[in-house]
């Protein structure tokens, strides 16, 4: 793909510039495009739409770009690729908010005017990155789209690592944070995924005091009716700017989503709230806390910083010692591809194969570590010096043909083990071994709901069979968990 910006112009009134920009979690060149207003002014501040597209099988970074652009007036429109069709998830997920990060080095955009919306698929990827990323946005508006995956996939059979595991991306599950965003919810009439916007509307039934929106298309299908988007249309630009949240309320599953406040939990994949009012903070499940300099009292206890950590049940100034999951460093396996990764070894061919096709990137490889970059090891400590190297530092056992995991002894010839772990040689950072995405191509090819964690932070995978001889998560700090 030419990296070069190409400037394409319509009449007096369109222009869409398609880009493209370095990604920096393989070194991709990924796709953007931006459709200014005739009247775009370098110098004032403006508001920019963030347009996540719809599943299209045929979607490529050429076709994508090529698109026929359309009018707008009052602000920036950044569609984004997301690597194609993943629903925003994992480093499409990360390729949103790189490419919003490409267009605010070029425009000068409104930080309090930063609209996210999309609508099928992209609708799937506003309700998980809106309802996230709350204080991202000044407003959200989602169409369609899924927002849960048991009965929208029909699992109905899941093993408890997987179930935990749906946390991280089930929308559903963070509808309380709606009442941080304004936002609108859309489906059509006789749409099945009109029941999108219905799941988030029954979680939040209780709650009071929101800025939401509930539309329904008449005798509508898969598309948007023109009234609906125009009454959406109006309700997003009564909204703009951004108010501020007093008091702020916001929940989360994992520290990976924790809206820059929530940086560790003491349980991993249950709920975890904080509220503020003012200096007043109360928490639950939260181990870790990030937050403007100044005076607190949390759950409580009065403390001056900008860090906070839980020990022995109560709140101390600064960072825990040793190891602890959090915000980048909470696993599980998959959660090593959402940002600059290096494979050393051979790595798996469908791994690769499936990140070229559906993650439209190539694997960077090295041959020692590199410290900016996760490590993925392949191999054996027979075979691949680093993880022999690292394996004393590791919570397992793998020599004379034996694997320990967990107090089990596999047969190391007849069985593979993939796992994360904070890396021995740089604890920052995410060493994994043996895997890439634990999720497969026909997942990739179906419903994007079933881009969910499989194994956890660790599995022993029987080879003949590829069956789960046992699977599991690290507790909070980095420990084999008793149950």
């Amino acid at each position: 793909m030419c990296s070069a910006r190409v400037l394409l112009l319509l009449a007096a009134t369109v222009a869409v510039q398609a880009e493209t920009y370095i990604s920096r979690v393989d070194g991709s060149t990924q796709p953007y495009r931006v459709h200014l207003p005739a009247n775009y002014d370098a110098a004032k501040p403006i508001r920019l739409d963030v347009i996540l597209h719809g599943r299209n099988a045929k979607i490529t970074p050429e076709s994508f770009l090529a698109a026929k652009p359309h009018v707008v007036t009052d602000r920036i429109e950044l569609e984004v690729y997301g690597r194609g069709n993943n629903a925003y998830r994992w480093a499409g997920e990360t390729d949103v908010f790189e490419a919003i990060a490409a267009v605010r080095a070029k425009y000068k955009i409104d930080p309090d005017r930063i609209v996210l919306r999309g609508f099928s698929m992209g609708g799937a990827g506003t309700w998980h990155l809106g309802l996230h990323h709350p204080s991202m946005w000044a407003a959200i508006e989602a169409g369609a789209g899924f927002t849960e995956t048991i009965v929208y996939a029909k699992r109905t059979q899941l093993t408890p690592v997987e179930r935990a595991g749906l946390h991280i991306y089930d929308a559903v599950d963070y509808a309380p944070n709606i009442q941080l965003v304004p936002t609108v919810g859309y489906g059509g009439e006789i749409d099945p995924q009109l029941k999108a916007s219905q799941n988030i509307k029954e979680a939040v039934a209780n709650l009071t005091g929101l800025r939401a929106l509930w539309l329904v298309g008449p005798k509508t299908e898969h598309k948007w009716h023109p009234e609906s988007k125009a009454t959406s249309e109006a309700f997003l630009a009564q909204h703009l700017p951004r108010k501020a949240n007093d008091p702020y309320r916001f929940l989360t599953y994992t520290p990976r989503f924790g809206d820059g406040r929530i940086e560790a939990l003491e349980t991993m994949y249950q709920p975890a709230t904080i509220e503020q009012a003012g200096s007043t903070v109360t928490t639950k499940n939260v181990a870790m806390l990030r937050l403007p300099a100044g005076q607190y009292t949390i759950d409580g206890q009065k403390l001056t910083g900008t860090v906070f950590h839980k020990a022995d049940g109560r709140w101390r100034k600064g960072e825990p010692k040793g190891l602890i999951k959090r915000t980048g460093l909470q696993g599980p396996i998959d959660d090593a591809f959402m940002d600059r990764f290096v494979s050393i070894g051979e790595p798996d061919p469908t791994f690769a194969a499936n990140w070229k096709r559906h993650m439209n990137g190539e694997l960077l490889r090295a041959s020692a570590p590199v410290n900016d970059a996760h490590l993925i090891l392949w191999g054996t400590p027979e075979t691949n010096p680093t993880l022999k190297k690292i394996l004393p530092k590791l919570p397992i056992q793998w020599a004379g043909g034996k694997l320990t995991v967990k107090g089990q002894t596999f047969d190391a010839a007849t069985h593979a083990l993939a796992m994360i772990y904070p890396n021995p040689l740089n604890p920052s950072k995410y060493v994994v071994l043996n895997s890439g995405h634990t999720f497969g191509t026909k997942d990739f090819e179906g419903t994007n709901a079933l881009l969910y964690p499989r194994y956890g932070d660790y599995a022993v995978i029987e080879k003949a069979s590829g069956s789960v001889k046992l699977s599991g998560y690290f507790d909070s700090r980095w420990r084999f968990a008793d149950k």
